[in-house]
């Protein structure tokens, strides 16, 4: 079962208290499912109690009863279930009973709240929190988007509106608006899980993050101690070990035995143990020591061009 089945289920289980709310709800249900628009009697779902609570709208609110049928999906499983209408006349009965609706269904908050859930039943998904944050609303057209847009405003939800293959939905994607939302349609135990998940999610990143850390800060000690053991080599090669000035033996040896070991755990194994940048600076001496030993002298440079012109 998918994250919108579980949190549309849970929706389609609140009853409204007062009839403006019922009536909100329902004008939700009605507009963005089309069964106002002309050319429309019918209204598909793969979730039963989002059909059955449409049928019953009709009834309490309008006065149709609108039937309930099921087909079977061939190949996906499941069934669907279409809300028909079954004439004109009540279709018309549907239609006038909101027609010229506009703001005054929605002038209570109480009653804001029951269409966004009634909009949200017919034309809205969730995406499962682990995978992304993004709520979507299939609205149809511009004009839906905007009223939809609107009615989000009231409650402090920015809504961004798109056209996607000539049909026009609104999305949300920040996860703080998409709980507030899901609180205000009635939905507490999907919007819980959606902040569990994010906790889980945040615990996670920040684990990944301090792993990518703590690997860079391994891959910088690694590559500073090669750079640190080949010079090393070089001064062992030209001047021999003896040829290391004495306080710098220890950690010239130190480091040869121990490429892994931090600047920290190279101090605290010194015989004396000195301080990280001690240590540092220790390095640092032999690393110019090599490199003004391997260098040659500008003696040499002249005897190299007069061999090479031989």
């Amino acid at each position: 079962m998918s994250y919108s089945t579980i949190a549309k289920t849970e929706l389609c289980g609140i009853n409204p208290e007062s009839d403006c709310c019922r009536l909100a709800e329902a004008y939700g249900l009605m507009l963005y499912s089309k069964l106002l628009s002309e050319g429309h009697d019918s209204y598909a779902t793969d979730n039963r109690a989002i059909a059955v609570l449409m049928s019953e709208t009709a009834a309490s609110v309008c006065g149709v009863y609108a039937d309930v049928l099921t087909f079977p999906q061939s190949g996906k499983g499941g069934s669907k279930y279409v809300v028909k209408i079954p004439n004109a006349g009540q279709k018309k009965i549907i239609c006038a009973h909101f027609a010229g609706a506009g703001r005054g269904i929605l002038d209570k908050d109480c009653c804001v709240d029951a269409f966004l859930r009634g909009v949200f039943l017919v034309c809205g998904t969730i995406t499962e929190p682990m995978k992304d944050y993004h709520m979507e609303f299939l609205a149809g057209s511009e004009r839906k988007c905007d009223i939809l847009c609107d009615t989000l405003g009231r409650i402090g939800i920015q809504g961004h509106k798109l056209e996607r293959s000539g049909r026009w939905l609104i999305y949300i994607k920040d996860a703080d608006e998409i709980i507030r939302l899901m609180k205000h349609m009635g939905a507490s135990y999907a919007a819980q899980h959606i902040e569990q998940t994010r906790s889980f999610r945040d615990f996670r990143n920040y684990a990944n993050r301090r792993v990518n850390c703590d690997q860079a800060n391994i891959d910088r000690t690694l590559s500073a101690s090669e750079q640190q053991r080949a010079a090393i080599r070089r001064l062992i090669k030209d001047r021999g070990f003896e040829g290391i000035p004495p306080e710098l033996r220890e950690i010239a040896k130190l480091r040869l035995e121990n490429p892994e070991m931090s600047l920290r755990d190279l101090s605290e194994n010194l015989s004396e143990p000195i301080s990280r940048s001690g240590v540092n600076h220790r390095l640092k001496k032999l690393m110019e020591l090599a490199e003004e030993t391997h260098t040659p002298t500008q003696k040499e440079k002249n005897r190299k061009q007069v061999d090479d012109k031989k």
